[in-house]
């Protein structure tokens, strides 16, 4: 049971919804600059990836969403549910059997954990920097500006499909791996990189499946979290796009 405890913690703490970086990659040096050409395919690989989502504007037009649906985790199901409101209010809510709810929110200037015990806490800085990227699996349209710089790896063969694969550095941290569907033109893949305290750069891989359109835009109905040792998995089973939602949820109890 208290295994079980730590095991949940750490995938909301570490992990909150987000994306991840492929074996060991280095923290040496910026990424090289793309020639022309090159940059000319990345920019052609995110124009049909956000073609395949709906549209440059569709997405853009999105400035609040709900999520609601079920994880798994060491053969645990629980409840999840995700709000999400421009400018940068985030509240995520993971229901765990036997353990309790824990929450974790920004409301624009504090961010705060509320653990199943009740304990509340402002995030520290590594939490905060984790927050601010993990819900980008749900906001499309936001993951290109997430990097300084990218380049353009070789074609890759993911799940018997044709991938092209484009390596992004952000400002802080190791360069992260894109994986993009050629013939859908959908990311299927996101490798990212996360810090754990005492373990220093853990890396997880992000898997995207089941894209299912909502309103306008289709989403990822499932995301599995590849850890080292085990798999956390989400699966939507409602989100609404651009719904009303008081700013009041989002602050620190």
């Amino acid at each position: 049971m208290k295994r079980l405890a730590h095991v949940s913690l750490l995938v909301v703490l570490t992990l909150q919804l987000s994306c991840v970086s492929p074996g060991p990659t280095s923290e040496s040096g910026p990424t090289a600059s793309p020639t022309p050409t090159e940059q000319a395919i990345i920019d052609q690989i995110f124009q049909q990836y956000e073609t395949a989502l709906g549209g440059k504007e569709a997405l853009a037009a999105i400035t609040s969403y709900n999520l609601k649906g079920t994880f798994e985790l060491a053969g645990m199901t629980g409840k999840i549910e995700f709000w999400q409101k421009e400018p940068n209010k985030t509240l995520n809510v993971i229901e765990f059997p036997r353990i309790g709810t824990l929450k974790k929110g920004f409301d624009g200037e504090t961010r705060w954990v509320q653990t199943p015990g009740g304990t509340v806490s402002d995030s520290n800085p590594q939490e905060i920097a984790d927050l601010e990227r993990d819900a980008e699996v749900y906001s499309a349209g936001k993951i290109k500006s997430l990097f300084e710089s990218m380049k353009l790896e070789p074609k890759a063969r993911l799940s018997g499909r044709d991938v092209y694969v484009v390596e992004g550095k952000p400002a802080r941290g190791p360069a992260e791996r894109l994986f993009f569907d050629v013939q859908s033109g959908l990311l299927v893949r996101w490798d990212m990189a996360r810090r754990q305290e005492n373990r220093g750069t853990v890396f997880v891989k992000v898997h995207l499946d089941d894209y299912k359109e909502v309103g306008a835009v289709k989403i990822p109905f499932n995301v599995r979290f590849v850890f080292e040792s085990f798999n956390f998995t989400i699966k939507v089973d409602e989100m609404q796009h651009n719904i009303a939602i008081d700013d009041s949820i989002f602050r620190k109890p």
